[in-house]
């Protein structure tokens, strides 16, 4: 069965800028500086408008046209490209080195490198095939569909692999068990779930339930693919129809209906072209098939890496909609419409989230006015659990990461101690951290002895915000450190001659309101960068909103 999800985590941010969004602080310490020209929170609210991406999410402008490839996506339409996408062994190298870039890797990344090189005739890499080894039993999910799908990626790639390397053995039992605990009455009407739930249990070559069978010859055609269910469910009654020999009536137009939505572009969600595509095979529409595959599948080839890229680029992310919420605050609600709250709850109710994610969505939920935030304390939890016991060099960038997100839903959580370690200010790992720390210092259950560490650092901050010069994304760093560090002597004309020469870098040809990294006018604005930069004194005039 060829079964999509949909990647709630399509954003890319820059590589570069993933130590400098760590830095951004409450936005309720900070306050407006006297360099801003009038309140800047309306412009502030019309470039995250402009910003909003088809699904409500909002866009990272710094991501523009950097969109690469991946896996999932590739994965997804792997059956009808195969070998023609990619050889063996360039798929095997572009596998090698995806996985190279993760210490950890979640099932569906699992899963669709599985499937690209189980098409293209690619031989497993030693890092899949020890993660594949590696791969547990995905947890317990509270929502039905999210257990059952996650079930059945974990079995997919058995399956896939013919159940060689110990993945089923004992821990079969366990998923037999909670397969055969899904409750059939609670999706009789669902029969996308119906069929992947049967689908699984065949996978396993056990015998379901009496009742999902049943089930399934029972359902119907009740409508026409247009939305995420009516498609799935869609495509899983074409299933049975094949599967059982079913007599199943479609409607007369069911092939021209298809067709058409793809060819409107419509369609943004990968998982959907892909079962629509699969409903086009099993109604013998195969020569508009392949036209449509070449037409809006292959033309989005990636030939730098070989891979396809998503579909979804005019969406936006829950990265990008916490960082808005974290510019916006109490103005976030005037942005944040219902299509926003729908697909933040999709991302923290995805099982293949992980909980930085969720956790992000869990804020900008929050942040929009809804109350269904205290929902899910599940996801906090998981946050708390997650929290180190002791921070040091190495886990800094980790643990504030989390805290800085967990903070905002649970004020009350325990905070780690920072130990002292040495930092050279001429070297530039060790000089990033100790501004990230000085930043953050209140992050620390040793906070004021945090702001009188790293007397080096401080001692070297007012060279360091007098302009970017050849001080790269530390002089960013240094600006929202410099409010913190006690031993660096700078003082209220410091902070606003800095903040002039920061606004030198204010405002690119679309979003006026935002930063961008480089001097060139005509460079980028990063919502990054812009939401960083909340927590040094004058780069915005935010009135009385914060």
């Amino acid at each position: 069965m060829r079964v999509g999800r949909r990647n709630s985590n399509r954003a890319r941010s820059l590589t570069r800028l993933s130590l400098l969004t760590l830095t951004v602080l409450g936005l309720a310490a900070c306050s407006a500086g006297p360099f801003a020209e009038g309140n800047d929170v309306s412009a502030i609210k019309e470039d995250l408008v402009k910003l909003q991406g088809a699904n409500g999410l909002v866009r990272m402008p710094e991501s523009a046209g950097q969109e690469r490839g991946d896996l999932y996506t590739t994965a997804l339409y792997s059956d009808d490209l195969g070998p023609s996408l990619l050889t063996a062994g360039d798929a095997r190298k572009v596998v090698d080195d995806d996985l190279g870039k993760q210490d950890t890797a979640d099932l569906l990344t699992l899963w669709s490198a599985l499937k690209v090189l189980k098409a293209t005739g690619g031989e497993l890499p030693g890092i899949l095939e020890k993660k594949l080894a590696d791969a547990a039993i995905p947890p317990t999910q509270q929502d039905v569909g999210a257990e059952i799908a996650a079930l059945w990626f974990w079995i997919d790639l058995g399956r896939m692999r013919d159940w060689s390397g110990g993945h089923r053995s004992a821990p079969e039992r366990e998923v037999v068990s909670r397969l055969k605990s899904v409750d059939i009455a609670s999706i009789k009407e669902k029969p996308y779930l119906l069929w992947r739930l049967f689908d699984s249990f065949a996978a396993l070559k056990v015998q379901g339930p009496e009742e999902l069978e049943a089930a399934l010859k029972s359902v119907d055609i009740k409508k026409l693919p247009s939305d995420y269910e009516s498609t799935l469910d869609f495509q899983a009654a074409l299933e049975t129809r094949i599967k059982f020999d079913r007599d199943l009536l479609v409607p007369n137009d069911a092939k021209g209906h298809i067709v058409r939505i793809l060819e409107s572009g419509q369609v943004d969600d990968d998982a959907l072209i892909d079962s629509m595509l699969r409903s086009m095979e099993l109604l013998d529409a195969r020569a508009e098939r392949q036209r449509i595959v070449k037409e809006n599948v292959v033309s989005r080839l990636d030939e730098g890496n070989g891979l396809i890229r998503s579909s979804a680029l005019d969406n936006g992310s829950v990265h990008g909609t916490y960082l808005a919420a974290r510019l916006l605050d109490t103005e976030f609600p005037e942005v944040a419409g219902e299509q926003t709250r729908i697909q933040l709850v999709r991302a923290i109710e995805d099982p293949r989230a992980d909980v930085i994610t969720q956790l992000k969505a869990l804020v900008a939920l929050k942040r929009s006015g809804s109350d269904s935030w205290r929902n899910y304390s599940a996801v906090v939890q998981r946050g708390r659990v997650g929290v180190a016991g002791k921070v040091t060099q190495a886990n800094l960038g980790e643990y504030l990461e989390l805290i800085d997100v967990l903070a905002q839903l649970d004020p009350d959580v325990k905070l780690a101690r920072l130990e002292p370690f040495g930092a050279d200010p001429a070297a530039e790992e060790p000089l990033s951290k100790a501004l990230l720390a000085l930043t953050n210092s209140m992050y620390f259950s040793n906070s004021a002895e945090v702001r009188s560490m790293f007397p080096a650092v401080q001692a070297k901050l007012p060279e360091l915000i007098r302009g970017p010069g050849s001080n790269g994304l530390n002089y960013f760093r240094a600006l929202t450190a410099m409010t913190s560090a006690s031993l660096s002597g700078l003082g209220s004309d410091d902070f606003d001659a800095a903040a002039e020469e920061l606004r030198k870098l204010k405002g690119c040809k679309e979003f006026p309101s935002l930063y961008r990294l480089e001097p060139d006018p005509d460079s980028q604005c990063s919502l990054s960068l812009s939401a960083a930069m909340i927590a040094v004194p004058g780069a915005y005039n935010l009135g009385d909103n914060k």
